[in-house]
């Protein structure tokens, strides 16, 4: 687990990036994504936020962490992958990894017709360190106000 310091530059690092999604910033997002991931290879925020990135960039093929990009969906299989989030808003097409925190699927947005990564906290036995990181994440996602491309918390 990364030092006190270097979390708190990891999380303005997630935070650039989140910025960046809002202003639709792809490249911003990709580069503040892997600047986490250098640091934290196994972050899954910035593993979210690169696949996140990945449509709306040219050469989608450098975006993907390669942990992401070489998993076959069929070998991570998720007994347990749900087919829909929000109401059936986001319809789930795939599995796309699992770190410490988070499950992260590729879902595909019925309201603005293109694929999402969403990842979803995972909160079995969380101490209150825990449960401190995703309410400063929640807070920092709900600071984003609404945009289109920003799914609500």
């Amino acid at each position: 687990m990364p030092s006190e310091r270097v979390q708190l530059q990891i999380d303005a690092l997630l935070d650039r990036a989140g910025q960046a999604v809002t202003d639709m910033e792809w490249e911003r997002v990709r580069d503040a994504s892997r600047s986490v991931l250098a640091v934290d290879a196994d972050n899954e925020d910035a593993k979210a936020f690169l696949a996140m990135a990945e449509p709306n960039l040219n050469d989608a093929s450098e975006v993907l962490a390669p942990e992401l990009s070489e998993t076959e969906p069929e070998s991570q299989a998720d007994t347990d992958t749900p087919t829909s989030f929000a109401g059936g808003r986001y319809t789930v097409s795939r599995f796309l990894g699992e770190g410490g925190k988070k499950k992260v699927y590729l879902a595909h947005d019925s309201i603005l017709d293109r694929d999402v990564a969403f990842a979803v906290i995972k909160t079995e036995g969380l101490d209150e360190v825990g449960r401190e990181r995703i309410r400063r994440e929640a807070q920092a996602m709900g600071r984003m106000g609404t945009h289109p491309c920003i799914m609500p918390i």
